[in-house]
């Protein structure tokens, strides 16, 4: 009898032991592979998404497809990341729950799972819709959990997202959703701005107290040059290693339409800079908005050669090939010329960092010559500190019988000649204004 009853309870044991191993390894199975059948957005119509709202409490982006093209709603329609589009509704297709729970609709504010703006306890909304504001899909992004993988040594993040149309359903996905939290508008336009190239001048216009200035180069390798150099003064070599490539980037945009009193264009910074492919671009700097940046408008214009001028004794096929370079040349230019010029519809933000170089003083970008002490003044000897007798105040006396090999000097050194040695300092140079 108790030979079975040790056999029964072996055999339970091993039950449990293999009950406990298989639901460890199908856990662990759900964090190391995301590819389930556990689809989230199951048959999401992802060629029918026309527009795509992020909403948290604080912010709020609107992307909306209009004439085929993506724009940012709250930036006038400005054009919008396409990748970031693009990569975001291929996540949301592919989704995939790693855990699904049951929980009732009292735990979704614990979990940060329910609509922003109505409890404490709000997430990130993603609202699919297609044309005319026809519902697709919806999805709350809640908390971030941290979890071990007992099985294989390694931990997994993932996030808990809930789907309004699957009732008392929430699920643990691996997906961090880092390209939605924080919500942030700048971050979805299409940063892709102005590249000047190679950069021949920069004219910085006069303001407040600033005389403003202008440097140039002749060609490519040639060196800076500022107009105007006063004597003793030049252009600092460290300052014009970086203007060749001058190239702006921005964080945010605004309307044309902003007050000039916010954006600081009543009394703005004027710059002009042109460039070896007869590009000119002409800036307006205001004053400091937020995320530490300056806002700026901008026009371009373009000065092109209408015709190749021919070399000398230029044979007839090199005639054809360089004109048929020249005119693929000037057509690239003018393409490039029209795409920029969209630029001029709105008002930047640019880092101050980008722009600090262009905004420097002329004092800033000069350095003054320091006097150098003339060979006369090095060469004289040191004033004594005690005041030198003068010769009328010396008594000499006549020996009686004087060696002829030692002769006296015919008259002593003044003091005002021996003073007159040291010239006297040169006066500094005062700063040319």
């Amino acid at each position: 009898m108790k030979k079975n009853h040790l056999l029964l309870l072996l055999v339970v044991a091993v039950i449990v032991g293999l009950a406990g191993i298989y639901f460890q390894n199908s856990q662990s199975a759900g964090w190391r592979d995301s590819r389930t059948d556990r689809t989230i957005l199951q048959h999401l119509p992802i060629n029918d998404i026309a527009a795509i709202k992020i909403r948290s409490a604080p912010a709020t982006v609107t992307l909306e497809k209009k004439h085929n093209e993506w724009g940012v709603a709250e930036r006038s329609d400005y054009p919008a990341d396409f990748s970031k589009i693009r990569d975001l509704v291929k996540m949301l297709w592919e989704l995939k729950a790693g855990q699904e729970m049951q929980i009732g609709p009292s735990q979704l504010d614990r979990l940060n799972l329910i609509a922003p703006g109505q409890g404490t306890g709000g997430g990130i909304e993603i609202d699919l819709k297609g044309e005319k504001e026809q519902q697709i899909a919806s999805l709350i992004i809640g908390k971030s959990m941290d979890r071990n993988n007992a099985a294989s040594g390694s931990s997994a993040t993932g996030r808990f997202v809930y789907d309004p149309a699957v009732k008392d359903r929430v699920y643990l996905v691996s997906e961090s959703f880092f390209s939605v939290d924080p919500v942030n508008v700048g971050s979805w336009l299409d940063k892709t701005f102005i590249i000047p190239g190679e950069v021949k001048e920069v004219d910085q216009s006069a303001w407040s107290n600033n005389p403003g200035w202008k440097v140039i180069r002749k060609d490519l390798k040639a060196e800076w040059q500022l107009e105007g150099l006063q004597p003793g003064e030049s252009l600092d070599k460290s300052y014009t290693q970086n203007l060749s490539t001058f190239a702006p980037t921005f964080v945010d945009v605004r309307p044309p339409s902003i007050s000039p009193d916010e954006s600081g264009f009543k009394d703005p910074f004027r710059i002009s800079v042109k460039t070896f492919d007869g590009f000119t671009y002409d800036f307006v700097i205001g004053k400091e908005g937020p995320d530490k940046a300056r806002y700026l408008q901008l026009s371009v214009s373009a000065d092109l050669p209408s015709a190749r001028i021919p070399e000398p004794n230029e044979s007839a096929q090199d005639k054809q090939n360089k004109d048929g370079e020249f005119a693929k040349k000037i057509a690239g230019l003018k393409e490039r010329l029209e795409k920029e010029k969209r630029f001029e519809k709105w008002v930047y933000l640019v880092p101050d960092w980008n722009l600090e170089h262009i905004l420097k003083r002329r004092d800033e970008i000069v350095s003054k010559a320091t006097p150098s002490p003339s060979p006369a003044s090095s060469l004289a000897p040191e004033a004594p500190s005690s005041p030198l007798p003068t010769q009328s105040s010396v008594e000499v006396p006549t020996p009686k019988s004087t060696p002829t090999s030692d002769k006296m000097p015919e008259s002593l050194p003044s003091a005002s000649s021996s003073l007159s040695a040291s010239p006297s300092p040169t006066p500094a140079l005062s700063p040319t204004p």
